[in-house]
């Protein structure tokens, strides 16, 4: 009898292919599908730097003297420019409160003389960008191995401030903008997601370090790197919600840059986001890297129309950046530009809306199909 059983079972098994035969072969991605929605009357946070007040402001200046925790709901109480023109859009579109997120605590940790700011619960964990306890404001305690940061700068600055608000908070915490140019500040944002805080990174060199985290994160609330905002004709406005169609046949020119200064070492940021896309997803992308740094997109372009290539990723900076990929966007509906640390320039950010159905951002949640 358990012979008999045996053969009906194997004959069984070979009768129903198993799920990993069936399944079809992934044969596109969606990048810019993430959304994030903002309520009218939402309570946003926000790093102080550049968008309450700005420490590289002259003397003198209201923005850089003003108090930094203040709650703003008039954008002449912002930064004009970077993350406080985006925040400005925020209130113009759902009349949001905008609060300035600190003091961020930071603490010297081990022998290397790196600072690490805390989670909120008193573990020191996302490290600091040492420019920015050099701000003057930056005050300095127990033989200078404890710091605080009035002017706080990243989502690594800005995690604790964003955990106690929406703890005490009478009003949810909808959303908070920082800025995510270093691993520690990609980590920070998605540590907000996991504990339910909404992120808007507009400077997201480092927003690779964590595509694909709803995977393991399913629960976790939504990041944002580079992405527009717009108005929601019932009220509030909507962040991301902006995408685009790449087949995993098509070639896909991506910028990257071999100089590791500023400005140029955010062009990176679209060679590391589909390199991690690659990897993470497990997808066989063909990938054209081309270096590029400021003012040269007219060499991605140009490798484009050398290959065939109907995708192209980059980072735009200003008006030199933006008039090559314009043109381009131009020629044909089916080229399409995914745009990385942009949306706080507006030559980039404008690309979004002269071509909403070519141009997308780096999805960190991408869709694959």
């Amino acid at each position: 009898m358990r012979k008999w059983m045996l053969v009906l079972a194997l004959a069984a098994a070979l009768m129903i292919p198993s799920a990993a035969m069936s399944a079809p072969a992934p044969k596109e991605i969606i990048l810019g599908k993430s959304k994030i929605i903002v309520p009218p009357g939402a309570l946003v946070g926000a790093q102080v730097d550049r968008v309450t007040r700005d420490t590289t402001l002259p003397d003198g200046s209201d923005l850089k003297n003003a108090y930094p925790f203040r709650v703003v709901t008039d954008k002449s109480g912002l930064v004009t420019y970077m993350e406080g023109r985006l925040a400005g859009q925020l209130i113009d579109y759902a009349k949001v409160q905008v609060v300035g997120l600190g003091p961020a605590y930071a603490k010297l940790v081990g022998e290397t003389g790196d600072f690490y700011t805390e989670d909120g619960a008193g573990n020191f964990k996302f490290r600091v960008d040492p420019s920015k306890l050099n701000y003057s404001s930056v005050l300095y305690a127990d033989k200078r191995s404890f710091a605080v940061m009035i002017d706080t700068h990243g989502f690594n600055a800005v995690a604790a401030p964003a955990i106690h608000l929406a703890q005490l908070s009478k009003k949810k915490l909808s959303l908070v903008i920082a800025c995510m140019d270093l691993p520690s500040k990609a980590e920070a944002a998605l540590f907000l997601a996991q504990n339910g805080i909404n992120c808007y990174g507009p400077c997201d060199l480092f927003g690779s370090q964590i595509v694909g985290y709803k995977k393991d994160n399913p629960n976790a609330a939504t990041v944002l790197g580079t992405a527009p905002i717009r108005k929601l004709k019932k009220g509030g406005a909507v962040i991301g919600n902006q995408s685009v169609r790449i087949a995993l046949a098509e070639e896909i020119v991506v910028q990257k840059t071999d100089n590791a200064k500023y400005p140029d070492q955010y062009c990176d940021a679209p060679y590391n986001y589909f390199r991690a896309v690659q990897e993470k997803l497990g997808l066989a992308l063909k990938l054209t890297p081309v270096v590029a740094t400021i003012g040269q997109t007219d060499k991605l372009v140009a490798k484009a129309k050398e290959v065939g290539a109907q995708v192209i990723g980059v980072r735009v900076l200003n008006e030199k950046d933006a008039a090559p990929i314009a043109a381009w966007l131009k020629e044909n509906p089916k080229n399409r530009a995914i745009l990385f640390h942009s949306a706080a320039y507006e030559p980039g950010y404008d690309l979004f809306f002269q071509f909403p159905k070519q141009t997308s951002f780096g999805d960190l949640n991408p869709q694959v199909l």
